[in-house]
């Protein structure tokens, strides 16, 4: 009966540890090269989701095809990458 509480205890304590962010990290601790990785990314990210709304778009207007909607997104899609 005391490991079952004591392993439950462990595994709060764990949980509770990994639940919060660590709130003594401060902006000026990061390294440099990180921060613009993570710009980077959000940037891609954002251009991704400008050709996701684009082929949305193509979908609802029913100009074209559907099957031509995808390769204006894979064009898109290839010139962010």
């Amino acid at each position: 009966m005391r490991g079952i509480i004591w392993s439950a205890a462990v595994i709060s304590l764990l949980l509770v540890a990994f639940t919060f962010p660590q709130a003594t990290l401060k902006a000026d601790d990061a390294d440099q090269r990180s921060l613009t990785f993570a710009a980077a990314q959000s940037g891609k990210q954002k251009r991704v989701n400008v050709c996701r709304a684009r082929y949305r778009d193509c979908l609802n207007k029913n100009q074209i095809p559907s099957f031509e909607c995808q390769y204006i997104y894979q064009d898109c899609v290839n010139q962010v990458y």
